[in-house]
């Protein structure tokens, strides 16, 4: 996620969290299914093992790929440890526009999260 600290902060943050939090158990089960399906295929003589074969790895790789593509996402929205809450208020002092980016975000009612974080973090290592 690209965070812009010199532009007003994402409104959507807990939203775009909620959808990625619906999409990864679907993306699990398609995987946990093509399991299913190669055990089937191991313990099993199967007339469409080839068939049975093909679609477990359709299954497996295909929403595999994406389940390691949302769990990326997933990842810049999480919650800030204390530690790192503590060196914002840090990069706040030596930068105003990070100290009025974290205003910003306070008027939305919602807390920082790690691409905010990160962001912050290469602005205080540019100066």
């Amino acid at each position: 996620m690209y965070i812009n600290i010199t532009q007003d902060p994402p409104s959507d943050v807990v939203e775009i969290k909620r959808k990625y939090l619906r999409i990864i158990p679907y993306l699990l089960a398609l995987i946990f299914s093509a399991i299913l399906l190669a055990l089937f295929l191991v313990f099993s003589d199967s007339a469409h093992g080839d068939l049975i074969e093909n679609t477990a790895l359709v299954l497996f790789v295909g929403p595999g790929l994406a389940f390691f593509y949302f769990a990326e996402k997933l990842h810049d929205h999480k919650m800030l440890s204390a530690k790192q809450e503590k060196e914002i208020e840090e990069f706040c002092q030596q930068d105003h526009d990070i100290a009025a980016y974290c205003a910003k975000v306070s008027a939305l009612d919602r807390k920082l999260i790690k691409a905010e974080y990160d962001a912050f973090k290469s602005r205080i290592d540019e100066l």
